[in-house]
């Protein structure tokens, strides 16, 4: 029976040891004229402890290559290769040379022809295989450019003469692609694919997925709800103003709600004509100041909502009460009340730090300094209120976290015209904003409402582990900080394409390992955590002291949940150490989604993996973000059609 062997290229020195120590029964053919490493490299990956076979390659078809791969081959082998794939087109003297070297350190030998234009008659590739096998080949590659389906019968052809389990003949391009498994059938002892699209070493090269299509779980196109982040920012904005504003593309998921809550209370005139939503705002804050109904605003289960509303209300001549409900009240909310005080704002909370608040006084524009390593809602919503008042302002953040939030929040403040300059990068350790005061808010006539990157993130990384999964219409410049979930995935060499429209396809991978820092980005955690647990060995999630205060203490209820489904889940600290295995099948059980619509998601998603059923007290919560979520999953899941 063939072996798979798995063709390497492009891909650094720490994930090739991953594969060679995980893909057991597996061969990774190397490709060292591809990879770029040095010699030192070359000597780590082939004297690694693995479970892989591991085939020596190098290209050789041009003159200037015969050195270089004359001495990385010889590197590989005296390092430990198994396996070393010598070509013909280099000189006799140095294929004897190799050859000699391999068999004294007990490397097995391929030597390979490769036509890359066209098809040799017959006798020729006969004789490279008798001529290859007197100098001692253990195995003969012949590989041909079939232009025809003539070509690539005449490559298989050879089989007739020659052992088929020391022949590997098949031919490239669109017209040889079915020699490729017609050679397998016939006994050729290996099976050549790439670990993902784009990373093919040869025209018609099949990918590591379609060995695995047949056990796909779900397949299909997902449709993404639009961004609560993006659309809760542009609704108060919209409210904020004084005209009409149109929304294209809304879903109405809870969060959603509650901001045209807020935005009602704030006099808005509120419609919708399919998934526009057209906001009608009458607010004239720099002549009347914010004009709130009843004084009261109802911000529902949203901690952004509660925290863009709290420097928002010092906007008003009246206190002005913000109340939350369900999780969002066992939630701490009292961030940055020293800066807000010396701005002119007193806050009354419910037992110091929980909803319901009361604030009081007027908002002032200052220099004020604060620290940003509790988060970027508060500074958000500080950035819009300091745009609103008579004074300039400067707010200088140290230790800034979640930047992306704070970007989107600028950026969408642009779109309302509203000004807001600042120097220092998301990287740095430092950030200062620069704030003009008595800035107008102005309506838009038409604003599409982005896709949400969150949802996309869980989905995205649903197929990387059992599916095949199209996401279309995703803005790949998003200010989302959850857009980064697609160069994550993409540099772990998940198979993941795009096109110029913003249309994803991901499909069923390996899964390595990894490290990282969810500070930027906490809401990426709960996918991040998903691919950890299918990933053969140790993955760390950093930053995780970010989500105690989510709609559940995130990490620990993750953790609480996933030891109950057989996962090994450690906690040190600021960082959560996952021991996954690609093959690991959840053990079922009663698990509880703690109010906590990512953890009820991801719980549901692990259910089509498990052993046996997992019950969750609670998926009404994931109404919250991604209301069609469950619909969608349904819509994907293959096993209704097995």
């Amino acid at each position: 029976m063939a072996r798979v062997c798995i063709s390497i290229r492009d891909i650094d020195s720490i994930y090739c040891k991953f594969m060679a120590e995980t893909r057991r029964d597996e061969v990774l053919e190397i490709r060292l004229d591809k990879c770029g490493f040095s010699e030192q490299e070359i000597k780590d990956v082939f004297s690694c402890q693995r479970e892989a076979t591991l085939l020596a390659a190098h290209s050789c078809h041009l003159a200037t290559e015969r050195e270089d791969a004359i001495k990385a081959l010889s590197t590989a082998i005296l390092a430990g290769a198994d396996i070393v794939d010598i070509e013909t087109s280099l000189p006799e003297e140095s294929r004897r040379w190799l050859s000699s070297l391999a068999m004294n350190k007990f490397c097995k030998t391929i030597h390979s022809y490769h036509n890359r234009h066209y098809t040799n008659p017959v006798e020729e590739l006969r004789a490279i295989v008798r001529n290859a096998f007197s100098e001692g080949a253990d195995i003969v590659k012949i590989v041909t450019t079939a232009k025809s389906a003539e070509d690539a019968k005449r490559v298989l052809s050879l089989y007739d003469e020659f052992p088929p389990e020391r022949l590997i003949a098949f031919a490239m391009g669109t017209a040889g692609t079915p020699s490729r498994l017609k050679s397998v059938a016939l006994g050729a002892p290996l099976y050549y694919v790439s670990p993902r699209r784009g990373f093919e070493t040869a025209p018609g090269q099949p990918c590591y997925y379609n060995l695995v299509e047949s056990d796909i779980l779900l397949k299909g196109e997902v449709d993404i709800p639009s961004s609560k982040s993006f659309a809760q920012r542009a609704i108060l904005l919209a409210a904020l103003a004084e005209g009409t504003t149109r929304l294209y593309n809304l879903t109405l998921c809870d969060d959603t709600q509650s901001a045209l809550s807020v935005a009602w209370q704030l006099g808005a005139e509120i419609s919708f004509e399919g998934r526009t939503l057209i906001l009608k705002g009458h607010q004239r804050i720099q002549e009347k100041g914010l004009v709130v109904k009843d004084n009261k605003l109802f911000v529902g289960e949203s901690g952004l909502l509660a925290r863009l509303c709290i420097p928002l209300a010092g906007l008003s001549d009246s206190d002005i009460l913000i109340v939350g409900e369900k999780t969002l009240n066992r939630r701490k909310i009292r961030e940055h009340a020293k800066a807000l005080r010396w701005m002119g704002l007193k806050i009354s909370y419910n037992d110091e730090h929980y909803l319901p608040a009361s604030v009081s006084g007027r908002l002032n524009g200052k220099i004020v300094n604060i620290s940003g390593a509790r988060g970027s809602q508060m500074i958000s919503g500080m950035l819009l209120a300091l745009s609103q008042c008579a004074q300039d302002s400067v707010l200088h953040v140290d230790d800034p976290t979640s930047n992306p939030y704070i970007d989107l929040t600028i950026y969408l403040a642009e779109f309302f015209g509203i000004d807001i300059d600042f120097s220092g990068e998301e990287n740095e350790e430092s950030r200062s904003f620069f704030i003009s005061g008595k800035q107008q808010i102005k309506p838009l006539h038409g604003l599409e409402v982005e896709k949400d990157w969150s949802a996309a993130a869980i989905m995205l990384v649903a197929g990387a582990i059992m599916g095949d999964i199209t996401i279309r219409g995703m803005d790949m410049f998003s200010n989302q900080a959850d857009a980064m979930i697609y160069d994550f995935l993409e540099q772990n060499h998940v198979d993941i394409v795009k096109d110029k429209d913003g249309n994803i396809n991901i499909r069923k991978s390996i899964i390595c390992p990894f490290v990282y820092d969810i500070t930027d980005a906490p809401d990426l955690f709960a996918p991040l955590f998903l691919l950890a647990t299918r990933a053969t060995g140790e993955s760390c999630i950093q930053g995780i002291r970010r989500l105690r205060n989510k709609e559940s203490d995130r990490a620990r209820s993750f953790a609480q949940e996933f030891r109950k489904l057989g996962v090994r889940v450690e906690i040190r600290g600021d960082y959560m150490l996952i021991r996954g295995n690609e093959d690991f099948e959840f053990m079922g059980a009663e698990c509880s989604s703690h109010g906590d619509h990512r953890l009820a998601m991801v719980l549901s998603i692990a259910n089509l993996l498990a052993t046996s059923e997992i019950i969750i007290d609670d998926t009404d919560c994931i109404n919250k973000s991604f209301p069609g979520f469950l619909t969608e999953l349904a819509k994907l899941d293959q096993r209704k059609l097995n």
